[in-house]
């Protein structure tokens, strides 16, 4: 079967995604600018080759931004010591765009699957391991791995109960290729049973989410940090990562968190920047005569006067989240899910977000839902009744006391993780 799924695949499926990609390259730019960064990596990585002289080589590869965040810490880790080179491969554009880390040493597009192109970029940089985090794994890649006697892991797995790996086809097809992958580690002891009704080996174990360990270690250099008393006090209401979708459920809503305290504020952080949503921002918030500062840097906004802040820039929100009251974090109401909920537990928020959490947010937001620190809400109503409840002092502080205590057990995973890497 292992013999079937490896000619298939190479002879038959690959090629066929491949000339489906060369026939979307005209109509689609993300498709474009990939193809291109491929044709581009032999050479990126003999330059880095040729130009350095680490004694040992780890090969990352993630799908996009989101799965670099699982392995953040990790390389933040392994490059405290200057021997050691840090290759990143990206299969998305935006993660390839987007990502920018003075940790990674090499960062480059995975290359083509196919058996020549994976095996001269291999043959070049001889790394001492190849780490797939989380799902997007080649099979050509692993085989040619296993042939020149480099090492494979596969690290923070998630394998949902409805995924296609678990059905009669895809348990086929994943065994073929996870059978050679030395080791595999999942998330949760879920995901670890679901791994063994595709390939039952007791080498693959569970070792939990380094994304824990990321939201916290970036929590580390926010300089304005208030109590929980300072929180009840101002009672800053932040809304983060805001979707079209988003915002038929809050506005115009949310402005009645200002009817019963004039200190209160708002703050609109948009997912995507653009004048048109800072726009319909102003539009909503005058329509109900409140008064509005545009922001585009970080700072103590206890300082500003008006009662609604949007948020015009990139890279704050982690920050902003320790002078908040309560979080929404938006995405909840889109095909995308919600956006990163962790940074707000991190700080102690309550946190708040929409029906759709299916995606790689899902173990944190089961976990936040059923210790109470976070709330599920599906209309405008069900969002006010949550923020109104957790306007009482004691619920309050009871569900940021639980948003802590689910980060703070669910950290060290990144050491461990570590320890398996440098193993040899």
């Amino acid at each position: 079967m292992r013999l079937f799924w490896f000619i298939l695949y190479s002879l038959i499926l690959y090629p066929l995604f491949f000339i489906l990609i060369i026939l979307l390259i005209p109509f689609n730019r993300k498709i474009r600018d990939g193809f291109i960064g491929r044709l581009k990596t032999r050479k990126k990585l003999a330059d880095f080759k040729n130009n350095t002289s680490f004694s040992e080589i780890y090969w990352f590869h993630v799908s996009s931004h989101g799965e670099f965040q699982q392995i953040q810490s990790i390389i933040e880790e392994i490059k405290r010591d200057k021997n050691k080179g840090v290759i990143v491969s990206f299969f998305s554009p935006s993660g390839f765009n987007n990502v920018h880390n003075e940790n990674i040493d090499c960062k480059i597009y995975l290359p083509f699957d196919d058996l020549l192109s994976v095996y001269r970029s291999l043959k070049i940089v001889q790394p001492s391991k190849l780490i797939f985090a989380s799902y997007d794994v080649w099979p050509n890649i692993v085989f040619i791995c296993q042939l020149l006697n480099i090492k494979t892991m596969l690290i923070s797995l998630r394998i949902h109960s409805n995924s296609f790996k678990l059905s009669l086809m895809g348990r086929s097809l994943y065994k073929s290729t996870y059978q050679s992958i030395n080791q595999i580690f999942t998330v949760s002891t879920k995901d670890l049973s679901n791994l063994r009704k595709i390939i039952n080996d007791k080498k693959f174990v569970a070792m939990g989410n380094p994304r824990f360990d990321v939201a916290n270690n970036k929590s580390q250099g926010v300089d304005i940090k208030l109590s929980y008393d300072e929180r009840i006090q101002k009672k800053l209401f932040l809304f983060a990562s805001l979707w079209p979708e988003d915002h038929s459920i809050l506005f115009p809503k949310i402005f009645d968190l200002l009817k019963d305290d004039e200190s209160s504020k708002i703050v609109l952080v948009p997912h995507e920047l653009s004048d048109s949503i800072t726009n319909y921002y102003v539009d909503q918030i005058e329509k109900n005569n409140l008064s509005y500062k545009i922001i585009d840097a970080y700072m103590d906004l206890r300082n500003i006067e008006q009662n609604i802040i949007i948020v015009n820039t990139v890279g704050i929100l982690y920050k902003l989240y320790w002078q908040a009251y309560i979080a929404y974090v938006g995405g909840g109401f889109s095909k995308n899910g919600i956006h990163n909920i962790m940074e707000p537990a991190v700080a102690g928020n309550p946190v708040i977000f929409g029906p759709n959490h299916s995606n790689s947010n899902f173990l944190e937001a089961r976990q936040l839902l059923n210790k109470s620190a976070a709330f599920e809400v599906s209309s405008s109503e069900e969002l006010m009744h949550r923020f109104n409840r957790l306007l009482d002092r004691n619920f309050y502080l009871s569900a940021s006391d639980a948003s802590k205590s689910v980060i703070d057990n669910n950290l060290g995973s990144t050491k461990k993780l570590i320890s398996k890497i440098l193993d040899e």
